[in-house]
C-alpha cells in the first residue's frame, strides 16, 4: 500500500510523522556567570532611589519595572510577568491580579560607603 502525501503549494508533504526528518536543535553558547569568591571580597553598596507619589495601575507596569505597596518606597518588588511579581527582599514570588502600585525608580550610581579617614 502506497503512504498519501497532501500537496500544498507545489510541495509534496508526507503524511506519517514517522518519515519526516527531524531537526536537530542547535544549542546556544551562552557565556555563564562570574560568582564571587568570597564576601569578604564583596563591597557594601547603598543605592538611592526614587519613589512616585502618585498611584499607578499595576497593568500599566512593565516587565521587569520595580513598584512599592506603599509611597515612601519601602519593601521593593519587581513585576516579571502580567500576573508575577517578586520581592527583592527575599525573592518570594507573589501572585497579583491587580491594583495600585508606586513606581520605584533607583539611581544610575551607587553610592559606596568608603571608609571613614
Amino acid at each position: 500500500m502506497e503512504i498519501l502525501e497532501a500537496i500544498s503549494n507545489g510541495t509534496k508533504t508526507p503524511l506519517s510523522a514517522e518519515e519526516k526528518p527531524k531537526k536537530d536543535k542547535r544549542k546556544r553558547n551562552l557565556p555563564i556567570l562570574q560568582a564571587a569568591a568570597a564576601i569578604a571580597d564583596m563591597n557594601s553598596v547603598d543605592y538611592s532611589g526614587l519613589a512616585d507619589r502618585t498611584g499607578v495601575q499595576w497593568d500599566s507596569l512593565k516587565n521587569y519595572e520595580m513598584f512599592s505597596l506603599s509611597a515612601d518606597g519601602s519593601f521593593p518588588l519587581m513585576k516579571v510577568s502580567r500576573s508575577k511579581a517578586v520581592r527583592l527582599a527575599d525573592r518570594e514570588v507573589i501572585m497579583v491580579g491587580g491594583g495600585v502600585c508606586f513606581r520605584v525608580s533607583l539611581s544610575n550610581h551607587p553610592n559606596q560607603n568608603k571608609p571613614q579617614s
